[in-house]
Order: C-alpha cells, then sequence, then structure tokens
C-alpha cells in the first residue's frame, strides 16, 4: 500500500475534476466521500475516474472501489478494508479470516507504532482532531500549520497512508519527511561552497 515515494497519500475528492487535481497532487488513493453515497451517480463517478486515471485507486462504498470501510463488502469483492481501531482490525482478522495485508487501521498519530507493532498498515486522517482541515471559506489558504506538522510526524513514525484534502502539500511533506529519513532521494540538493 505504500507508494513508490514512501507514504501514500489518499486524497479526499468530492468531484471527478478533484480527484483529477489530487492525482496530479501526488495521490495514491482518492476518496471519493459523499459522492459514493448517490447510487448511480456515484457508480458512475467511480468509472470515469477509472477511465480517467487507470492506476489511481479509490476509496468509496461501492463494489468497484479498492478501499472500502464496510467489511461484507471487502470480503465480497477483495477489496483493502479500513478497520476503525486495532480492535476492529483484530476482530477482521479473527473472525473474518481476513488477512492482515488486506487491512488499514486507522488510528491517531499517537497509535501508529502499537499498530505497526501489532503487524497492520496504519491510516492516519489529517482531517479529524486538532490538525483538521478549516471552514470551507478558509480552505483557499491551505493547510493549517498543524496539519503539516502531524503528517511530518507520521511518516517518520512509518505510517503507512495519510488522508488529507490538500493532495499537493501533504505530498510535498510526506517526501520532504521521507528523504530526511533515508527512504527516498530529495528532488533537489544544494551545498553550500563558501
Amino acid at each position: 500500500m505504500r507508494s513508490a515515494a514512501g507514504t501514500a497519500l489518499l486524497a479526499v475528492a468530492g468531484t471527478v475534476a478533484e480527484a483529477t487535481a489530487a492525482a496530479a497532487a501526488g495521490a495514491t488513493f482518492v476518496d471519493l466521500g459523499p459522492a459514493d453515497q448517490a447510487g448511480r451517480a456515484g457508480q458512475a463517478a467511480i468509472t470515469a475516474l477509472r477511465a480517467a486515471h487507470p492506476g489511481l485507486l479509490i476509496c468509496a462504498a461501492g463494489e468497484q472501489a479498492d478501499l472500502v470501510r464496510d467489511q461484507a463488502t471487502a470480503l465480497r469483492t477483495g477489496a483493502i478494508l479500513i478497520c476503525d481501531g486495532l480492535a476492529s482490525a483484530e476482530q477482521a482478522v479473527t473472525r473474518a479470516g481476513l488477512p492482515r495485508a488486506r487491512l488499514l487501521v486507522e488510528m491517531g498519530p499517537a497509535g501508529v507504532l502499537r499498530a505497526r507493532a501489532a503487524g497492520f498498515a496504519v491510516l492516519v486522517d489529517l482531517r479529524d482532531g486538532p490538525a483538521a482541515a478549516p471552514a470551507p471559506g478558509a480552505a483557499a489558504a491551505g493547510p493549517p500549520p498543524g496539519a503539516l506538522a502531524v503528517a511530518a510526524i507520521c511518516a517518520w513514525l512509518g505510517v503507512t497512508m495519510v488522508r488529507t484534502s490538500y493532495p499537493p502539500q501533504v505530498r510535498r511533506t510526506l517526501d520532504m519527511a521521507d528523504s530526511i529519513r533515508g527512504g527516498r532521494l530529495p528532488a533537489r540538493t544544494v551545498r553550500g561552497l563558501a
């Protein structure tokens, strides 16, 4: 689930146009959010997005999604299941028989190391808690500084995926943290020779 650049990015997008912009900004997954609740309109959005970006993975409630929150859908379709915490993930393994490789545990930053030690891939949602997105009118100003700081810490801790409404800024932050950690080469190096 980790991208070639390290931590995968799950970008929140309500439309195909927003999903296209997120893909261009480096998103590995796109969360169609409420769009997938619209029945046929949601399936049409998934179909259009797959046609426009065949390699982009989609998080939605539909049968065609690659990443889902419903255990029955994950079992039926083979999609990756997002579990709400470690207890939910352990239940999916023991009762439903889902392999750990098909689970993504949603945790806060403080639980990343515990979930990784238990052998699970981890998702941190930057849209919840103190790093949450501002009101829609303030969204044009960019992400709150706290969201970028949390993204950097999560990447440093080895989180598998980060969910955000700010794909370009968070992708840069994740790449920077991965470069500092030594997981990827920096895009450009500059050395002062004075």
